[in-house]
């Protein structure tokens, strides 16, 4: 369990340190709650240390901050750094009565991905995930499968479809969908890549030409295919939420649904859900202050403005019974996909088997140019074909 640290007079003033890799609108958003929290507190001080997402994972590994550095009191992390936050004893378990609250606000999913059977180590606060953003103006129905998009005739000079080829989250789904599941008996990560390099070869008729490469990997990635999309030139792309504002903004229709399968494929596609949690550290000599500031950020109103500042999905029940936060049909796609997911299992093993498919991953897409479909199996395998 997390120590608790009591406040009393002789002490002054409590000084909390929060560790984000939050930037710009989020880390403002974060910001402006912290500092309301600390005047509904008392005699607080929030301070907000913000790190890319690497260098925090390594400042919380570390058993000791740098020598004249307060150790960080709380940090906004992806859920599935929990598990090894917890085998190194960096967080602790919440006490039952927080967890009581939390089973009685949020959906289930957001729970199960911040625990270990009943025991939960972090407070979820918003839930991301991939879904089909299309032009509904191209489409008859919405696309019953990524084949189907794929064979579709389109105006001269208009892509298909477009997904970032680079990013294992991205492809998961379509890899899950193609071999049947995405995890084995044990819950660690499926990624075969004989599967892998079948999936990227039916995909081809996305990636194979010049533009459709420079669709589907590359620097500044989501900029290019919003901007694509706004000027007819793709009609499909797998997109987060986090564009949504791009897309609106666009002036193009556009529509969100759960990714289609593929055809030939064993299973549906289900995108895999990343939450945000914020976790308190065990060493923290005000833990009863930070369980506390915990908690006040899935309270209802500044859940919801933090998930409007990021634009990322809310995880409060109440947030979906009275559609606050969820303005506009993008965002029902998005919850359906969250719906039809499956979250990230928080466990190193896991951990493992996403950064070996980043590495096949990397030495596929990292060429200038499309390779022919018959040399994606030597290419995934780190070898020229």
């Amino acid at each position: 369990m997390l120590a608790i640290g009591c406040r009393d007079a002789s002490e002054g003033r409590a000084h909390l340190v929060v560790g984000t890799f939050w930037a710009g609108a989020g880390e403002q958003a974060l910001q402006r709650e912290l500092i309301r929290i600390a005047h509904d507190l008392g005699p607080v001080n929030i301070e907000v240390r913000r790190f890319s997402a690497s260098a925090l994972l390594d400042y919380l590994n570390r058993s000791q901050p740098r020598e004249g550095r307060q150790p960080l009191d709380l940090a906004i992390v992806p859920h599935d750094w929990l598990g090894q936050l917890v085998q190194r004893e960096i967080i602790g378990e919440l006490p039952a009565e927080r967890v009581l609250v939390l089973r009685q606000r949020l959906i289930g999913q957001a729970l199960q991905a911040a625990s270990e059977g009943r025991r939960v180590f972090g407070y979820p606060i918003s839930a991301e995930v991939f879904a089909l953003v299309y032009d509904p103006t191209l489409f008859g129905y919405p696309p019953r499968s990524i084949e189907e998009i794929l064979a579709t005739r389109f105006a001269a000079g208009v892509l298909p479809f477009a997904l970032d080829i680079g990013a294992p989250a991205s492809l998961a789904p379509l890899v899950g969908s193609f071999q049947g599941t995405l995890t084995d008996a044990d819950g660690n990560l499926m990624w075969r890549a004989a599967t892998v390099a079948e999936v990227l070869r039916r995909l081809a008729p996305a990636w194979g030409t010049a533009a459709g490469w420079r669709a589907c990997r590359g620097s500044d990635l989501e900029s290019l295919q919003v901007q694509l999309f706004a000027e007819g030139k793709l009609a499909s792309f797998i997109a987060g939420p986090w564009l949504l504002e791009a897309l609106e903004g666009s002036g193009r229709p556009f529509a969100v649904m759960p990714i289609p399968p593929l055809a030939s494929g064993m299973a549906p596609a289900r995108a895999l859900v990343g939450y945000q949690c914020v976790v308190v550290s065990r060493e923290s000599r005000w833990g009863d202050l930070a369980l506390e500031i915990g908690a006040r950020l899935v309270r209802e109103k500044a859940n919801e403005r933090i998930n409007r500042a990021t634009r990322r999905l809310p995880v409060l029940l109440r947030a979906y019974e009275s559609k606050q936060g969820l303005a506009g049909p993008g965002s029902f796609g998005f919850l359906r996909a969250l719906e039809q997911g499956q979250f990230v299992p928080a466990t190193e093993r896991w951990s493992e088997g996403l950064a070996h498919a980043q590495r096949q991953l990397d030495a596929f897409a990292g060429r200038t140019r499309p390779p022919a479909p018959g040399d994606v199996a030597a290419l995934l395998a780190g070898s020229e074909p």
